[in-house]
């Protein structure tokens, strides 16, 4: 649980200067187009500002040492679909007819690694379908290129600041990053 908390601090510290840069010229021009500061909004793109540092700085943080990254042998890519459900069934011991093994199954690592992909980007789908009114469609393909992002930049090392990617880009993410959007997006009116 501390490799989660170490990304949302990042941001968190990071978070005033990045909002000063991107809300001041928002904040002008909302004025300048109703001659007042709506301060709701603002503070939904300061909240939207601040999810997307914590969603980034998850998907990229913590940085592992430039050295260890150099000598690893793992896989890049895994663009196998729905290898996910093969690696929950084949490690947390879940049977379908057997409601016994269904709680410690909820407790294995592969559960929560899916469940987090989709909790990741369904704050996403909440803000496009609440703030910036965007459709069904519109909010699934969003939702897949902001994950998608996050996939090549997790491929491309850093920017290339890694000697290789030290994440894995994973086909699996993409697909339950979208549905968190859209996920996001449906249970929005609730």
């Amino acid at each position: 649980m501390s490799s989660y908390l170490l990304p949302i601090k990042a941001a968190i510290l990071l978070f005033p200067l990045l909002a000063a840069v991107f809300t001041l010229p928002y904040i002008l021009v909302q004025y300048r187009r109703y001659g007042a500061l709506l301060m709701l909004r603002v503070a939904v793109v300061y909240s939207f500002i601040l999810y997307l540092m914590c969603a980034y700085f998850l998907t990229i943080l913590p940085l592992p040492p430039v050295g260890e990254v150099a000598q690893s042998t793992r896989p890049i890519v895994q663009l196998r679909p729905f290898q996910f459900v093969r690696d929950f069934l084949a490690g947390s011991g879940f049977v379908p007819g057997d409601v016994h093994t269904w709680l410690p199954a909820m407790k294995a690592s592969t559960f929560y690694q899916a469940v987090f992909n989709v909790l990741l980007v369904l704050p996403f789908g909440v803000y496009l379908h609440y703030y910036f009114d965007r459709g069904f469609w519109s909010t699934s393909l969003l939702s897949f290129l902001l994950s998608l992002s996050f996939e090549l930049i997790q491929l491309s090392a850093l920017f290339g600041m890694y000697p290789r990617p030290y994440r894995l880009f994973d086909v699996d993410d993409l697909l339950l990053n979208t549905i968190g959007g859209v996920v996001g997006w449906v249970i929005t009116p609730l």
